[in-house]
């Protein structure tokens, strides 16, 4: 019989517990912090119950969703270094209408717990993102890297096209504050009480939860 790695056993404590950032300390349900604790979008299960940890970057309620502030933060450019199969590292480009607040910039690890695509010429992937170098000067476009959660399939050359996304968890608003499409953008989960921008929690995303169901409270439609 083959035992689980210690990775493995990690993996499976973590999706129950939450994985939290190195020499942070646990926060539950009932707190929140403007201090990342737990890494973005990390997975904690309470009985029937599941939550997500992310950032408020508005007032939200229990009573209502929390939605994706951005659909994207990395529009398709092409790959800024090539890269053989197997490997974890992916150089891609950033212009300078991109990133979270649209000037080219990029903080360092924003896009963690995100998704990056790739349409290369000898086949088509995407890879979860663990974390990302920062842009701080962007005269027309720029490169940062990206750490992928499992290696590329194929090999990519600067001839291929990448976008990526942060994660849903990673800037969470009320109804009224995304950048676009209010009424589609997507819920990323319930708030376990209040927040205020810069506030990292939990959202809950699984089980039975409380949403308001009175148009005054907010939209019916979202609500």
């Amino acid at each position: 019989m083959t035992h689980p790695t210690k990775v493995e056993l990690d993996r499976v404590i973590n999706h129950i517990l939450g994985e939290r950032m190195p020499n942070r300390p646990k926060q539950g349900i009932e707190l929140v912090s403007q201090v990342q604790n737990y890494r973005c979008g990390a997975r904690m299960q309470l009985g029937a119950k599941v939550y997500h940890y992310g950032m408020a970057n508005g007032i939200l309620g229990p009573q209502m969703g929390a939605k994706v502030q951005y659909e994207q933060e990395v529009s398709q450019q092409i790959i800024g270094a090539n890269a053989a199969a197997g490997v974890s590292l992916i150089t891609i480009t950033l212009a300078n209408t991109d990133g979270p607040t649209f000037d080219g910039l990029m903080p360092a690890n924003y896009l963690e717990g995100g998704t990056v695509y790739v349409f290369g010429a000898l086949g088509d992937f995407n890879r979860g993102i663990l974390s990302n170098t920062a842009v701080l000067v962007n005269a027309g476009t720029a490169t940062f890297n990206v750490v992928l959660d499992a290696p590329t399939p194929v090999a990519i050359t600067v001839a291929d096209i990448a976008e990526a996304m942060a994660s849903v968890y990673r800037s969470m608003v009320p109804f009224g504050d995304c950048h676009i499409g209010q009424t589609w953008m997507t819920v990323a989960g319930i708030p376990t009480m209040a927040t205020v921008a810069g506030d990292w929690s939990w959202v809950q995303t699984w089980g039975p939860c409380f949403v308001a169901p009175a148009a005054e409270v907010g939209d019916a439609a979202e609500d």
